[in-house]
């Protein structure tokens, strides 16, 4: 009866933040009488701020989820669903992880070649830009390839439209670097575009915000919310450039009922993908590939390359194919390092039983004397 009460808890308390049936029916046989469901919705250093059924709680890993846990992508991200323990009045321990339905990602910033995951479970990726010096397509490649990983079509916002013409060519720019979704002209200042954004974050629904900082994230946010909830700076005058706002990856309930995820602006986007994600954010090249004279063109050096054709016509802008080509090296490279990490960490794991072994055997001779 217990376990039953919790999952019927759960449907009342949680619905607001994301819980359906489908994640109930994933839990129903799962959850132990002393545990609850509760979803993350902001991650900090150490600690997470968790959403359970009786409300708010601080939440921390237990030693024995940081002892399994393979590596930073394992550890809860903002919109994970967990299993956790209540300890006390304001802390619960997370003890595990509801499988993802999907996770946003990059590699950590620096030359590790580990994932960092963003967000997880997330219903649409608003990739953000803006009508000023911030705007940059490369950019927006590079965060649809990320949102077409966790298998989602990203919805690009120009911010900032008040300071733009009706005609503006960025609209024109984003849209053939985004030919297969979404591109919407957006101010918080006149609320132009905010229906639209509603309308892709219906109750329970959950979005999240991607773009550097200066874009106007938070105050895109504020106004979704009808309130100052988050803190705005300005852009810096002397090169065009933002400030950190948000320090934290944190969930929004919109009045509607929608979910935002709110970051801190990426001063790094390295990617963590496949080359299907690269495929579908560049769709015209993909489709133009399978005109090269080999079916392993890498549409470099090699001669009979449809692509570099379409490029030397002016069918295909140049810009363009060399941002994917820039992108596909550096996934190339992320590959091969991730292999090498691989077989660094087999070699170790077989050095250590090798040493175990001899060890073995040579206690048991001394012994045996």
């Amino acid at each position: 009866m217990k376990k039953t009460f919790q999952i019927a808890e759960c449907r009342a308390s949680l619905r607001l933040w994301g819980w359906s049936p489908a994640w109930e029916a994933l839990v129903r046989e799962s959850i132990e009488p002393d545990q609850a469901v509760g979803r993350v919705t902001a991650v900090f250093r150490e600690q997470c701020l968790l959403r359970l059924p009786n409300g708010e709680r601080t939440g921390e890993v237990t030693g024995r989820f940081r002892h399994l846990a393979s590596n930073a992508a394992a550890y809860p991200a903002v919109g994970d669903w967990i299993l956790a323990q209540e300890a006390g009045p304001d802390l619960a321990l997370i003890q595990d992880l509801l499988p993802r339905r999907n996770e946003l990602s990059r590699k950590v910033a620096g030359k590790t070649v580990q994932e960092q995951v963003l967000a997880a479970n997330v219903d649409v990726v608003f990739v953000m830009t803006a009508f000023d010096e911030d705007f940059n397509v490369r950019r927006i490649e590079r965060y649809e390839v990320m949102a077409r990983q966790a298998g989602m079509e990203p919805v690009v916002l120009i911010n900032k439209s008040d300071l733009a013409k009706a005609d503006d060519e960025r609209m024109i720019e984003a849209r053939d670097v985004n030919p297969d979704g979404v591109v919407l002209r957006v101010s918080a200042r006149t609320g132009e575009g905010l229906d639209t954004v509603r309308f892709y974050l219906p109750a329970g629904k959950t979005g999240i915000f991607l773009g550097s900082s200066g874009v106007g994230k938070s105050t895109l946010l504020n106004a979704l919310l009808g309130d100052e909830v988050q803190i705005t700076k300005p852009i810096r005058m002397s090169d065009g450039k933002g400030r950190h706002a948000t320090s934290a990856r944190q969930m929004f309930i919109l009045p509607a009922g929608g979910l935002v995820i709110d970051t801190p602006g990426l001063r790094e986007i390295q990617l963590w993908a496949e080359e299907p994600a690269l495929t579908e954010a560049f769709s015209e090249i993909a489709g133009l590939a399978g005109l090269c004279r080999y079916t392993d063109c890498t549409h470099g050096p090699e001669s009979g390359c449809a692509v570099k054709d379409a490029v030397e016509k002016g069918t295909l802008p140049a810009d363009r194919y060399a941002g994917y080509l820039k992108l596909s090296k550096e996934l190339s490279y992320i590959r091969r390092k991730q292999d090498a990490a691989e077989q660094a960490d087999h070699k170790r794991r077989w050095k250590n039983i090798h040493r175990a072994a001899r060890a073995f055997y040579r206690d048991r001779e001394k012994s045996g004397d």
